[in-house]
């Protein structure tokens, strides 16, 4: 579905990523870890598109349209009285205004299936920060996306919130979507991930379980398996 082959950027006349190699599928639940500043975000951004891929590394089998991106934070006012239902139905991306009455049923299906129908006419900036979040993820799912890409889904929510996040885009990957998902909790996801990309300029892969004690050598400090810092 997406292939990186010998992939580098440079920003502000430094090496961002350097010779960067993956192919992922959707078979894939992939985490992503690494340092601030490593490159994480950048990787996410290239494969969206949303910056250039100035060497033309990265082939996707996929549509654009397919694909689901859930921003850490979302941007906007925060004064801006939107409703739940409004803010995933414009995951269907047409004109606002000209959704359609089958835009609105699957829109309702997807709260309901995420166990948000009960919220569907709650201002959105009044959610906790994990309703925030699977709000985030009911609106990407509203495309009918075959790929989700979540970039740091659960910082700064309790852990309960964080659980039930994980356990969805768990629901979520056995229902056929690939998930892409960077995250600092390395216990999560060798939890919840078939692979595991560990991102510093360059990239070391991981499969689990079968990898899981050579990642934890090499990658694994005692805050780390914790989520508790940055490495």
């Amino acid at each position: 579905m997406i292939s990186i082959c010998n992939l580098s950027f440079t920003y502000n006349h430094q090496e961002v990523l350097s010779n960067l190699s993956l192919e992922y599928d959707c078979s894939q639940f992939l985490g992503i870890i690494g340092n601030n500043g490593g490159g994480k975000s950048t990787l996410i951004k290239l494969i969206l598109g949303l910056i250039q891929d100035p060497t033309h590394a990265i082939h996707k089998d996929i549509s654009p349209a397919q694909i689901g991106y859930v921003p850490q934070h979302i941007t906007g006012n925060p004064n801006f009285p939107i409703c739940v239902f409004d803010l995933v139905l414009m995951g269907c991306t047409r004109p606002f205004g000209l959704y359609t009455q089958a835009d609105k049923q699957r829109t309702q299906e997807i709260l309901h299936e995420l166990n948000l129908a009960h919220l569907a006419h709650q201002n959105f900036n009044a959610l906790s920060g994990g309703q925030k979040q699977k709000v985030l993820i009911a609106r990407a799912l509203c495309a009918d996306s075959k790929l989700l890409i979540l970039d740091e889904p659960t910082a700064h929510i309790d852990t309960h919130s964080t659980l039930e996040i994980f356990s969805l885009l768990s629901t979520l990957h056995s229902q056929g979507r690939g998930i892409i998902v960077v995250c600092h909790d390395l216990e999560l996801l060798l939890t919840y991930a078939t692979h595991i990309a560990h991102l510093q300029t360059t990239l070391s892969l991981f499969e689990i379980p079968r990898q899981r004690e050579e990642l934890l050598q090499e990658f694994g400090c005692k805050h780390h398996i914790k989520g508790n810092c940055d490495a």
